[in-house]
């Protein structure tokens, strides 16, 4: 379901950014807050609704005020900040010297040079290893399905873990690094299987179950803690 068009509402004073989507099989105008990032978005059936979505939203002002107030809010990628790493909770150190820009060493992700580079060091440091990450699985599942991939990027999104087009492109989100394992591998799996299924039947979830050991388990973390990943790396001032 792709983004129209993005627009700023002033609601209560706060200057908000509100999506707005577009989605035929919609039956009616939605409104949601993200919960970990508080991001606004309105879905509408059909074109004709997009000119009304803002006065839709505007007159859910009040709900979505007490929506945002349950906002944890962001997680800025500085010096002292808790940041889940391979599913493992590391604290961002500031370093004088060291074997690289960033590294990771005993739960600790240390970043060297000057603190107030620190959080675009680390967000690029986290999308590099989780291209490495993902890539790598890929490679593995696709082998074992006798498939293979057009292409494989990693992005920013928030709506998707994972994606297969139907020019066989695969498309993940960079904070399943931030997930355990197994919850990685589950989506990798998940979209590699698409390479042969591109549906969600019985035979399609033969060759996900045929690939990786618990499903259940990682749909479940998905589920209960895939929102929180949301909140680390989202947009923020990095001056």
């Amino acid at each position: 379901m792709p983004a129209i068009r993005h627009e700023l509402l002033k609601i209560d004073g706060r200057v908000l950014e509100v999506r707005v989507r577009l989605n035929p099989r919609a039956r009616r105008m939605i409104v949601k807050v993200n919960p970990a990032t508080g991001e606004v978005s309105v879905t509408t059936p059909s074109r004709r609704g997009l000119s009304a979505a803002l006065d839709f939203v505007r007159g859910e002002k009040d709900w979505i005020a007490g929506q945002l107030a349950k906002v944890p809010g962001p997680v800025r990628l500085c010096a002292g900040a808790a940041v889940p790493f391979r599913g493992t909770p590391h604290q961002i150190v500031n370093a004088q010297g060291g074997p690289a820009p960033v590294w990771t060493q005993n739960d600790a992700i240390f970043v060297r040079g000057d603190a107030t580079h620190a959080p675009r060091r680390v967000l690029d440091f986290l999308k590099r290893e989780a291209r490495k990450a993902l890539e790598a699985r890929v490679l593995h599942h696709a082998a074992r399905l006798g498939v293979k991939p057009s292409r494989i990027t990693v992005r920013d999104t928030a709506s998707r873990w994972g994606s297969c087009s139907t020019a066989r492109a695969l498309s993940f989100s960079w904070r399943l690094i931030l997930a355990p394992d197994f919850v990685l591998d589950y989506v990798v799996a998940h979209e590699v299987a698409h390479l042969r299924e591109m549906n969600h039947g019985p035979r399609f979830w033969s060759h996900v179950k045929g690939l990786i050991c618990d499903m259940k388990a990682a749909q479940n973390w998905l589920k209960n803690n895939g929102r929180e990943l949301q909140r680390y790396g989202a947009s923020q001032n990095w001056s």
